[in-house]
């Protein structure tokens, strides 16, 4: 990654770049499966941001530029408590994105090492991600960081 690019915790006045990157990556899964995903709502945005902000089972972290964020990681940590499976702490990569004009250079790569590092330091033993199946490049980069299918979601419209 360029010494010019940084990767912090994501603090309240990174919530406008925040809201700005979370509705384009909204908006991308939106312009993929219109019947599905809807448009991205600002209102509905700030307040699920402002959750992973206040909630100390939450992480985000950016990427930054200076004073431009570039990138963004978020997820959480959760109990898994089952009666099929052990149970364990899990962590979870809900959302990641990189603007595309600050891609393939390292930035995502650092994200995920940060966030995949805090969760290791609280003690998960496992991490989760859930990807929509047309997201094709999300697939790629999540199998070559070691992540297996274990569980397939179906759906069926009717």
């Amino acid at each position: 990654m360029s010494d010019t690019y940084s990767v912090k915790r994501a603090k309240k006045k990174d919530e406008a770049s925040l809201i700005d990157l979370w509705s384009a990556l909204y908006l991308w899964h939106h312009e993929q499966c219109v019947d599905q995903i809807k448009k991205p709502c600002r209102n509905e945005l700030q307040a699920e941001i402002n959750n992973y902000l206040n909630t100390p089972d939450c992480a985000v972290f950016v990427a930054t530029r200076g004073d431009a964020v570039c990138g963004f990681i978020a997820g959480q940590l959760y109990e898994l408590v089952s009666p099929l499976t052990k149970s364990e702490l899990i962590g979870s990569i809900d959302q990641w994105y990189v603007a595309k004009e600050f891609r393939a250079n390292g930035l995502g790569q650092a994200l995920f090492e940060r966030i995949e590092q805090e969760f290791s330091d609280y003690g998960a033993k496992r991490l989760n991600v859930e990807v929509w199946d047309f997201n094709k490049n999300a697939l790629e980069s999540y199998k070559k960081k070691g992540f297996q299918t274990h569980i397939r979601c179906m759906t069926k419209a009717l």
